[in-house]
């Protein structure tokens, strides 16, 4: 559900502002406002932060909804190993290339399991050149059982953020769903094609492991995101990991030709791009309990279930 705006300038934004700051795109504050959605000032988050006792998930919500990252550095000053301030300023552009892999190496330091952790790592690797240690990160990967993008602890938070400066609930939980940035996915988008770029120069056992490591990163991005576009990135890296193969080649998904693999990706992006995705002006005159109902199905069972499930609730 999550559209890309066209960026505008603005000469009081601060550094890092984007276009996924809601006061950058008239059409959706317009509809932010129509769903009671108060976009707060700095001196009412400011506030927010105060009543909740500087709370580090408040001031990271804080930054998030003014798109300031000067909000992380500032949670990582109260507690220097937050694992979700390390990986929001390691991914953040106005964060220095040398400090975001400090950053990202101290993240999986905190959170050993996270694959994400070494997605990050690998990716900065790969942008500062570093392609060897790059694909050792890598391959580390394949040991570690946990992932945490940490987009429902963002979303979650940005909602209570919005909530407790007075926002209306529904409102609120909209905006969290589509405002709340995943930037690690361009990351990984960048970093399947690296591993991939190394295939025609590799030795047939390496270029097995290479195809097999882009399979594994798409892998794990379609079955453990949860929004419509991790899927998407995902598929994009398994298909990846299948180019230049004959139909009949072992691919480097289990029991499955590279001809089975391929048929099988494409029926799945077949049913994404077939699936209903709701306008989101469609929610101005939805019941209030089925808009609850469809976001907590978002943030647990993944943005494509809980869209079918919409769609069918919406026929009857």
């Amino acid at each position: 559900m999550s559209q890309k705006r066209p960026k505008k300038k603005n000469k009081e934004s601060t550094p890092d502002q984007d276009s996924i700051d809601p006061y950058f795109d008239p059409e959706i504050k317009k509809l932010m406002d129509q769903l009671g959605v108060r976009f707060p000032s700095r001196d009412e988050l400011e506030n927010y932060i105060t009543k909740n006792d500087n709370d580090i998930e408040a001031i990271i919500a804080a930054g998030i909804i003014l798109n300031d990252s000067s909000y992380y550095i500032r949670a990582l000053e109260n507690n220097p190993n937050d694992a979700h301030a390390l990986y929001l300023l390691a991914l953040n552009d106005s964060t220095e290339e040398s400090i975001k892999i400090d950053l990202a190496k101290k993240l999986l330091k905190e959170q050993p399991n996270n694959v994400i952790g070494s997605y990050l790592l690998a990716s900065l690797q790969a942008e500062s050149g570093d392609t060897d240690e790059s694909i050792k990160t890598l391959l580390g990967s394949f040991n570690q059982k946990g992932y945490e993008d940490f987009y429902n602890q963002t979303s979650l938070k940005v909602e209570d953020a919005l909530r407790g400066t007075g926002s209306s609930k529904t409102g609120s939980t909209l905006y969290s769903l589509w405002n709340v940035p995943v930037p690690i996915l361009s990351k990984i988008n960048k970093t399947a094609k690296t591993v991939m770029a190394l295939v025609p120069e590799s030795n047939p056992e390496r270029a097995h492991e290479l195809r097999s490591l882009t399979a594994s990163i798409g892998t794990e991005i379609v079955n453990e995101g949860n929004l419509i576009i991790h899927e998407l990135v995902g598929i994009s890296a398994q298909m990846m990991s299948l180019k230049g193969m004959e139909d009949n080649d072992p691919s480097p998904f289990e029991s499955l030709s590279v001809k089975e693999a391929r048929e099988s990706l494409e029926e799945r992006k077949g049913l994404i791009r077939n699936l209903n995705i709701l306008n989101p002006k469609d929610f101005i005159t939805m019941d209030a309990t089925l808009i609850e109902s469809y976001i907590n199905r978002v943030r647990t069972v993944g943005e494509y279930e809980a869209t079918r499930w919409l769609n069918q609730r919406s026929n009857q």
